[in-house]
C-alpha cells in the first residue's frame, strides 16, 4: 500500500489549522458576549483549532492506495473508514489536477471516472506531480489491457 505525500498533510493540517482559527474566534466571542463566560473563552478558541489539525492528521494518517493487476484500491477514513475498489475495465478516464497550492508544492491530484458514474469515483490527492502523471499512463494502459481482455470473453 502507497501512502500520501507528506506535503499534503501539511496544506490539510495548515487549512485545518486556519479553519479551527477562524471558528474558535467565532465561538470565544460568541460565548462571551451571549454567555459572559470569560472563564472559558480561551478554551473555546483553541479547542476546534487543536481538534482539526488532529482530525487531518489522523486523515493523512489513514489514507492508503494500491494499485492490483486488475484493480485500484483506496483506503481511507477517520470516523468513518472507506475502502474503494474500482476495476479497470469500467475505467473511462482518468484526469490530473494541480490547483494554485499544488503547483507551488509540486502536487498533484488523480482522478478516475469510472463507467456509469455522475463524477469521479475515485481522487487520489498529495502525489508528486511525476509520481501522478505515472500512474495516469500506468492505469490507462491496464484500462486497455482490461477492456481488450474483457471483449475476448
Amino acid at each position: 500500500m502507497e501512502s500520501l505525500n507528506v506535503k499534503i498533510r501539511n496544506i490539510w493540517m495548515g487549512t485545518s489549522l486556519v479553519i479551527g482559527l477562524v471558528l474558535g474566534s467565532i465561538i470565544s466571542v460568541l460565548a462571551h458576549a451571549s454567555l459572559g463566560l470569560a472563564s472559558v473563552t480561551g478554551l473555546v478558541f483553541v479547542l476546534p483549532p487543536i481538534l482539526l489539525v488532529f482530525y487531518s492528521f489522523k486523515r493523512y494518517q489513514n489514507w492508503f492506495f494500491q494499485v492490483h493487476d486488475d484493480h485500484l484500491e483506496i483506503n481511507k477514513g477517520v470516523i468513518r473508514k472507506v475502502s474503494m475498489v474500482v476495476p479497470f475495465v469500467r475505467v473511462q478516464h482518468i484526469d490530473t489536477n494541480r490547483g494554485p497550492l499544488e503547483r507551488v508544492l509540486g502536487l498533484s491530484s488523480l482522478r478516475v471516472y469510472t463507467a456509469g458514474s455522475k463524477g469521479a469515483d475515485m481522487r487520489i490527492p498529495g502525489l508528486k506531480k511525476a509520481r501522478a502523471e505515472e500512474m495516469q499512463e500506468d492505469l490507462k494502459n491496464k484500462a486497455i489491457e482490461s477492456e481488450k481482455g474483457f471483449d475476448a470473453v
